[in-house]
């Protein structure tokens, strides 16, 4: 309803904030999650209109979820952050009831939104190697770290942060020395960002320019122990089940948007001709958009078939397999459009298309939580694997 058509760079910027708080009022910020820590399942919406969860079945939410973020991706990938719950999910399913009551009357009712603090400038995509302490004083943690290229770092209004969890005396013995950390499990904290300590620094991204973009920096900042999501060493468990969920979101955003780019490239190719020949009875016109169209189906059903799995197994997930769709979907999405905005000529290479954008906007989010060459590795290591049953090619889908 508020986005009509795709948004080009050369548009007026849609006002993501308000469309999410819109969002909210008609119930499309909860409909993804279970919040049992408040008692609720959210099916809030405005006067005569049915929230969201009133309709999606509870066995169907991650599969609403992917199919709203693919939608979203047909009109522009920053509308990825105006529907469901996001990282706050994280808050609301391991959270103390405190924790999940402000995040659902913050994220989900208000239309707020939730950020999550994990790479840091020198480890990248390495959670063994994160430096960001958390000290424990018994009735409350003290943070220090700086987590780097971190999204809505300016719209958040908190956290998930991943970290190490280390008692004082520690913390103490070990001072400036830092190897010792990667033997330290990952634990996660939620932290509001009004926090006192709590420092932001913004910086301009190639793509997905819609929300900010920056790095967060934590000068001892007091964290209450009842912030502490799940328990110490949890971290990795609800790092790996709620990322590999988001992973098939943001993969199956690209796909929307691979998928509109097509439309318009097919579209384009049977108004256009070279001499006398439609641009459609090219050959190899043609060919190259039909790949891009069967390698995009492809993808989008896999990541379909996956959220199906997440929903009938619950924290049993295939992180090795969610890893590599999402690579895969978004490696096939960036080739799709690439070669939309080739066949758009030279008015694709402007910003009056949403070619352009959707270039950069996926090449973003095949850096975004986690580089695909990282995701693809995960994939062939668990295949390889000889610790444990080698995980199948091909999962069958159940009944």
């Amino acid at each position: 309803m508020h986005l009509p058509e795709p948004v080009a760079e050369e548009a007026p910027r849609p006002p993501w904030l308000h469309l999410r708080k819109r969002a909210a009022q008609a119930g499309l910020t909860g409909f993804d999650v279970v919040c049992a820590n408040v008692g609720t399942r959210y099916a809030h919406g405005t006067e005569g209109d049915r929230g969201a969860a009133a309709v999606v079945p509870p066995h169907l939410a991650r599969v609403a979820q992917g199919l709203a973020m693919f939608l979203a991706g047909r009109r522009d990938c920053d509308a990825r952050e105006v529907f469901s719950s996001g990282h706050g999910a994280m808050a609301l399913r391991y959270g103390r009831p405190v924790v999940a009551q402000a995040v659902y009357d913050q994220v989900v009712c208000g239309g707020e939104l939730a950020g999550v603090a994990s790479s840091e400038p020198h480890s990248g995509s390495d959670l063994r190697g994160l430096r960001t302490v958390a000290v424990d004083h018994g009735d409350h943690f003290v943070l220090s770290g700086m987590k780097g290229l971190v999204g809505r770092v300016d719209e958040a209004t908190g956290f998930v942060v991943f970290c190490k969890v280390v008692p004082s005396e520690q913390a103490a013995v070990q001072g400036a020395d830092v190897a010792w950390l990667r033997e330290v499990p990952l634990s996660a904290l939620w932290l509001p960002t009004a926090t006192a300590g709590v420092l932001t620094e913004t910086t301009v991204p190639l793509g997905l320019r819609g929300w900010s973009l920056g790095h967060l920096r934590f000068d001892d900042v007091r964290v209450g122990s009842e912030l502490l999501l799940g328990v110490p060493g949890d971290g990795r468990r609800i790092f790996d089940t709620h990322f590999s969920g988001w992973r098939l979101m943001m993969a199956l955003v690209c796909l929307g948007a691979a998928t509109a780019a097509i439309e318009e490239t097919m579209a384009r190719a049977r108004r256009r001709s070279v001499g006398r020949t439609c641009l459609a009875n090219v050959p190899s016109v043609v060919s190259r958009l039909g790949i891009a169209a069967a390698e995009i189906q492809a993808a989008t059903a896999w990541c379909f078939s996956l959220l199906e799995r997440i929903e009938q197994e619950g924290d049993e997930v295939d992180v090795a397999a969610c890893s590599a769709a999402k690579a895969l979907a978004t490696d096939a999405s960036y080739r799709a459009v690439d070669i939309g905005l080739q066949l758009h000529g030279s008015e694709g290479y402007t910003r009056r298309t949403p070619m352009e954008k959707r270039l950069r906007d996926i090449r973003g989010l095949r850096i975004a939580d986690g580089p695909n060459d990282t995701l693809y590795g995960v994939l062939a290591q668990s295949l390889l694997s000889e610790t444990r049953p080698a995980a199948p090619l091909v999962a069958q889908r159940r009944a």
